[in-house]
């Protein structure tokens, strides 16, 4: 935001204004200044019809309303002097007002920005905004001789559908998004270009929908099918091919901030990936958008839901987290719960709300107070501010994969199936007889806290309850260890004890299992068998321990010391087998059995009991199914408190300055939830998806066309406010919003709109005389050329090489990269401190799966403008420079693809000219120019000369990367040919999508 010198405050208009509504957007009519005796005159002649939104609106965010807007702080050094409204603009201000509708020689604004003494000018020369322009002013006048007419901002009304424009071409009027852009280009004086010609087609549809290029197979299918509709069936293909939702999922993961670290500070692996999968299957789905977000926001909300559902809230987990030592829960819970908002309003609805967190939007009709509203909704899931440092940052839940949940809903039924034809009655009789003989325990006993000034000493210091002299002061608590007992001690750097008495009918050895928050000794009679000065939770490690018994009583003495927080302690003993035949045997001594004890005495029987076809079977299936079960991955998942947080405007952003209590509610300029909503992230997924919202369809549709065309038609796809661009076809925009929705929120209908259209499949071509009047191709005055995304480049390398390993899913790959640059930022306790690179196919997937460590990022992505991950990003910028030149032909996995590429060249065609033509058609899709072959060949011819006087070299290269090489290929010629397929690898035509 601009900030305000005193200068400009000092030369603000200092004249009284009444309050503010930020509902109070377009005026009611257009009416002389209250007091005025002036009548509205007629408009004077002049230029076109001015538009506010079009043409005012970014003349006042520029220029004044940094000043003069919805910032009441702002405005009230500037004597209330609002311009951002029809009634602020026109209030009477002592008998003249800002603006004067139809007369712009009486509009003090005007005078302001005319003065005739320099030091009044408006904006002041002091200021840190620039001034306007004399094209700025005449059109401020032209459009207040006109009458000034305000108008809400034109995102912020719900979207409706406009009449097609009759395109030019007949041609151009089979799709809609024809005829506008037809429109647009006519009124620029502008033609389109004709269609491209088919290979570039099949290539640029095949690129934009896979992230891959087609295969010479695919381009010859598709140029040999003269039916009428073979374009249209070359996208349905794509849009049903897997690789789409991987091509897809990449824009979304970039919006959302996915990673597979937590970070900050440490930066410790999260089990996160299980939703990056999520949203490739929806992806391929074509999950309905409106379920796409309500599940991500409020999936565990919803009525009995499903795996996928609550999945899918792992989106709420996203953001940065941290454990550093000395960070304040309170200010991580504000951070945390700030940039889930920030991201939800650029994600959804294109808005800079973070702008409000500290003060009222300056430019959009948002205020703190909506700011905090909406950050109510996202305060309140149970996962604590601070990560721990753990992989697995509660609430978390196991996530198979359709496949691991196919196999394991067979096996369950195969199970149900065989316990349900199991006999009771056998059951109880083998459990009767099968318990062994377990060492039984006395009520146990505790004493403690007993105090100490730090953790190491309260652990090592020998308290009374383990001194010989004793005086120890017991109380027996009813305490049940095997289930694990919290809050025994209750300070910090604190000890307590427990003891109790097992006795055994004979001498021997029993396991027990212990765990505790935080160290732990344990004695027997005595004797110190156990000591384990460790920090943790109690559900975090169990100590796996022998108790020597005697034969009788024997004493057991357990000692918990807690460093600081929670404290606790489980104790059981006797190997897991031993303590289940015991409550069998139980079991089979009750007269009446519930569900559940039936079902674990007949499932015991079958696992434990005598061996019988039936048990067989049974085994195996549950060996079969805890083997995949053991397979499926966690992963974080959001889920609500019972009782909401209660919310407070934070002055300043400041999480120790709060304000105001505010309630659930959506930012007023968009009224307010819908009825019925519930008041959490269900309802405002339902406000998000409620036909009537201006603008969460909007967005996607301008995101999904950004995708095709390199640029949206609203250029700030992250900015729909009044500081973004003014779309360049709002008609069309708005059309395809409404369609979108109609069409039931499908991205697979949207895309296949987009692609099969005229202006879709124009030719790339541009004359210098279209550049100039459409230099970024925003008008879509040509088809659309621009550089493929690193994700793109580096998996079409892999791809044309026969490298690629289409192996969806699973736990982020760690391929090639430099040593040292995990280790030169890291923590030497953090599990990321270290690359260890991956081998095999992990080295050769898509680029989708690598790894994403926040803080050190797969650097071949960050040099080709991948974002880090670290917040919301959902236009990335594009360059081209030395340093990717440099990757592209240097780095470890683009060459080592350049001489598998070689390989399968030299495998597949014979003859120098035949070999060059076929590489072009695996990297470009098309035969070589006779120039572009007489280039090639002599570098080929070049090489090979040089190689043969220095075998070494070539052995060289042909040795970086792991994959083998062809040992039957002529090591100099392959290592020749290798370099050619590096140089067309390289080519921009490669690199680009045109």
């Amino acid at each position: 935001m601009l900030t305000i010198r005193t200068a400009l405050v000092s030369s603000c208009l200092a004249v009284g204004f009444a309050a503010f509504s930020a509902t109070s957007i377009a005026p009611p009519s257009n009416k002389a200044p209250q007091g005025s005796k002036n009548k509205p005159s007629p408009p004077e002649a002049t230029a076109r019809k001015l538009e506010y939104n079009r043409d005012i609106r970014p003349i006042l965010v520029k220029h004044c309303f940094v000043c003069h807007g919805a910032d009441k702080a702002a405005l009230a050094k500037t004597g209330n002097m609002k311009l951002d409204t029809f009634e602020g603009a026109t209030a009477d201000r002592g008998g003249h007002a800002a603006i004067v509708p139809f007369k712009p020689d009486e509009s003090f604004l005007l005078k302001r920005i005319n003065p005739e003494i320099p030091e009044m000018r408006m904006p002041p020369p002091t200021a840190d905004v620039p001034p306007l322009t004399d094209a700025d002013k005449k059109t401020l006048r032209d459009w207040i001789a006109q009458g000034a007419r305000y108008e809400i901002h034109w995102a912020f009304n719900p979207p409706k559908s406009h009449p097609i424009p009759l395109a030019r071409n007949p041609k151009w009027r089979k799709n809609p998004i024809d005829g506008f852009v037809d429109a647009r280009l006519a009124a620029a004086g502008l033609k389109p270009e004709p269609e491209a010609d088919p290979i570039t087609l099949i290539r640029r549809a095949t690129l934009a929908l896979t992230g891959l290029p087609p295969t010479p197979q695919e381009v010859n299918a598709f140029l040999s099918d003269k039916e009428p509709d073979a374009y249209s069936r070359l996208i349905d293909r794509l849009l049903a091919s897997p690789r789409f939702g991987e091509n897809q999922a990449r824009y979304w993961l970039d919006a959302v901030r996915y990673a597979d670290t937590h970070g900050l500070h440490i930066d410790n692996e999260r089990a996160v990936y299980p939703y990056r999968d999520w949203v490739v299957r929806a992806f391929n789905q074509d999950l309905t958008y409106d379920k796409f977000t309500t599940w991500q926001l409020a999936g565990d909300l919803l009525s009995n839901p499903t795996d996928d559902q609550l999945i899918a809230t792992g989106y709420v987990r996203m953001n940065p987290t941290t454990a550093e030592g000395g960070v304040i829960e309170a200010e991580f819970l504000a951070k945390n719960t700030m940039d889930r908002v920030d991201t939800t309003s650029t994600v959804f609805l294109g808005l800079t709300m973070g702008c409000t967190k500290c003060h009222d939007h300056k430019y959009d009709p948002l205020t703190m107070k909506d700011y905090y509203s909406m950050y109510a909704f996202l305060d309140s899931t149970e996962d604590t501010p601070l990560d721990g440092n753990l992989k697995l940052h509660q609430p978390v839940m196991k996530a198979p994969d359709p496949e691991q949940a196919r196999k394991l809903r067979a096996l369950r039924q195969q199970m149900d199936k065989l316990e349900a034809a199991a006999s009771l009655e056998q059951a109880k009789a083998w459990a009767a007889t099968s318990a062994p003989e377990l060492p039984t325990t006395s009520a146990w006993e505790y004493s403690g806290p007993y105090v100490g000034k730090t953790f190491d000493e309260a652990h090592d210091t020998a308290f009374a309850p383990e001194s010989p002299a004793g005086g120890a002061v017991w109380k027996v608590r009813d305490l049940k260890l095997d289930a694990g007992v919290g809050g025994l001690i209750g300070k910090d750097n604190a000890a307590g004890y427990a003891r109790g008495t097992l006795r055994s009918r004979v001498a021997t050895a029993v396991e027990a299992k212990v765990s505790s928050d935080d160290g732990i000794k344990v004695w027997v009679n005595g004797k110190l068998i156990h000591d384990n000065k460790v920090a943790r939770a109690l559900n975090q490690s169990v100590d796996t321990i022998k108790l020597p018994l005697q034969a009788g009583d024997n004493t057991i003495l357990i000692k918990v010391s807690n460093g600081g927080g929670q404290d606790g302690l489980l104790f059981s003993f006797g190997d897991a087998q031993a303590r289940r035949l015991s409550k069998l045997n139980e079991l089979a001594s009750k007269p009446a059995l519930q569900p559940d004890e039936r079902k674990d005495l007949i499932t015991g029987y079958l696992e434990l009991g005598p061996v019988s076809p039936s048990a067989t079977e049974y085994r195996n299936a549950a060996a079969a199914y805890s083997a995949v079960d053991t397979a499926v991955p966690f992963t974080y998942v959001a889920r609500e408190m019972k009782e909401p947080r209660k919310t407070f405007i934070l002055k300043r952003g400041a999480y120790d300055q709060p304000g105001d209590e505010v309630t659930r509610a959506v930012p007023a300029v968009f009224g307010t939830l819908p009825p019925g909503a519930p008041k959490n992230r269900l309802g405002l997924a339902m406000w998000l998806t409620d036909p009537k919202n201006p603008l969460v369809a909007r967005v996607i549709v301008n995101r999904i066309w950004q995708q095709h065309f390199g640029a949206g038609i609203v250029k700030t796809s992250e900015d729909f406010g009044t500081k973004g661009e003014w779309p360049s076809n709002p008609e069309l925009l708005d059309t395809l919003a409404v369609k979108f929705v109609k069409d039931g929120w499908s991205i697979k209908k949207l895309t296949k709109l987009i692609l099969t259209s005229e202006a879709y499949k124009q030719a790339s071509t541009v004359s210098k005389a279209k550049l100039a009047k459409d230099p970024e191709n925003l008008m879509v005055s040509r088809g659309p050329r621009f550089r493929l995304d690193a994700e793109v480049i580096r998996d079409t390398s892999l791809y044309v090489s026969g490298l690629l390993v289409e192996q969806q899913g699973g736990r982020g790959d760690k391929p090639y990269q430099p040593p040292g640059l995990w280790e030169i930022i890291a923590y030497p306790i953090s599990d990321t401190a270290r690359y260890v690179q991956d081998h095999g196919d992990a080295l050769y997937r898509r680029s989708l799966y690598m790894f994403w460590k926040r803080t050190s990022p797969p650097p071949t992505m960050m040099l080709f403008d991948a974002p880090m991950r670290e917040a919301c990003v959902v236009r990335r910028s594009r360059t081209n420079t030395p340093t990717q030149a440099l990757a592209t032909l240097n780095e470890t996995g683009f060459f080592e693809a350049a001489r598998a590429m070689a390989a399968r060249v030299m495998q597949s065609k014979h003859g120098d000219e035949a070999r060059i033509a076929f590489a072009f058609r695996l990297a470009t899709s098309r035969a070589p120019s006779p120039a572009e072959l007489r280039v090639v060949k002599d570098y080929l011819a070049q090489e090979r000369s040089r190689l043969s006087k220095n075998p070494q070299s070539a052995m060289d290269a042909l040795e970086v990367g792991e994959s083998l090489r062809d040992t039957n290929l002529p090591l100099t010629d392959l290592a020749a040919w290798q370099l050619v397929c590096n140089l067309i690898l390289n080519l921009d035509e490669t690199l680009t999508q045109h």
